[in-house]
Parts: C-alpha cells; sequence; structure tokens
C-alpha cells in the first residue's frame, strides 16, 4: 500500500464510522515511532486510517453507480421475513453492517421496515440499526448520485413504502 492509492477528497466507506472523506494525510508518534495517517471526516466525527490499514476488510471506496442501482433494485424486490429468534435477527443485521455494501443496507432496511409493520414496532437495537443504515445508504447514495440528501431520503421511504 502507497500514499498515492488515496487522495484528499476521496471519499472511504468505514463499516464502523460510515462514510467520510479523505480530508488530509498526517503524521503521529506513537511509541516514538512515526505513522503516516489519512484523515476522513464523517458528517458528525474525524477518525485516522494508517495508510497500510487502507486496504483492511472494514474500509472500501464509495460505491459505484451501479452498486447504488443494485441496491434501489434490493429495496423494490419484496421483503424477506425476518426470523422470530431475537438473536438470529441480531445476526443478519451484524452481517448487513461488516458487508458494508448498499445492497447489504438496502436488504436489511427493506426487512427490518417489513417487520416493523407486521410487529408495530421494532425493539432498540433494530430502531438503531435501521436508522445507521438508512443514514448511510441515504449518504453515499446521494454522494454517488449527485442528489440532494433530502431528495433521496423521500426517495427511499417512497421504495420502503411501496413495498
Amino acid at each position: 500500500m502507497n500514499e498515492s492509492t488515496y487522495s484528499v477528497g476521496d471519499w472511504m466507506v468505514h463499516s464502523q464510522f460510515g462514510i467520510g472523506q479523505i480530508k488530509g494525510v498526517d503524521t503521529k508518534a506513537i511509541s516514538g515511532e512515526e505513522t503516516a495517517y489519512y484523515r476522513f471526516e464523517t458528517t458528525d466525527s474525524t477518525f485516522w486510517v494508517p495508510f497500510d490499514q487502507m486496504d483492511s476488510d472494514k474500509l472500501r471506496p464509495v460505491s459505484t453507480n451501479e452498486e447504488i442501482q443494485l441496491a434501489i433494485a434490493a429495496l423494490k424486490n419484496p421483503p424477506i421475513e425476518m426470523s422470530s429468534n431475537y438473536k438470529i435477527r441480531q445476526i443478519r443485521i451484524k452481517e448487513a453492517l461488516v458487508g458494508n455494501t448498499p445492497q447489504a443496507f438496502a436488504q436489511i432496511i427493506r426487512d427490518l421496515r417489513a417487520l416493523q409493520r407486521k410487529k408495530g414496532v421494532l425493539n432498540e437495537s433494530e430502531r438503531n440499526a435501521f436508522r445507521i443504515l438508512k443514514e448511510r445508504l441515504v449518504e453515499e447514495w446521494a454522494i454517488v448520485t449527485g442528489v440532494k440528501t433530502a431528495k433521496v431520503a423521500v426517495t427511499l421511504n417512497n421504495l420502503l413504502d411501496s413495498n
């Protein structure tokens, strides 16, 4: 991995922090050892990733338009029923978060919305996952397509309501 692989201004998606833009390169001395980091900014935080960890499973470049279209197609598909077993539902949600793709997010969002309609309410962890995944999908969709997040959110809600 070398520094020239990514540039200031590039958008990346971190599985824990969400979508962020590279805003700079910083060098930090930790335990006397100098390490170069990319500095990322998200809508509500800043995080640093060492150059040598940019290829980790937790970080990926922002999606292509084709990948966003696959997510939209997933939203249009009929929902897959979520298990009645809480632990199995949590595993599915965690897999979507770890998978860190718009299509995985769209499928879980769609299926959680269907579960919400069926049960009337989601439990707290499901509500949080639904909110976080929806925010991440909306933000990435907006960045990739150049459409304002408010308009993307309306489109997403319309797709969820039509299913």
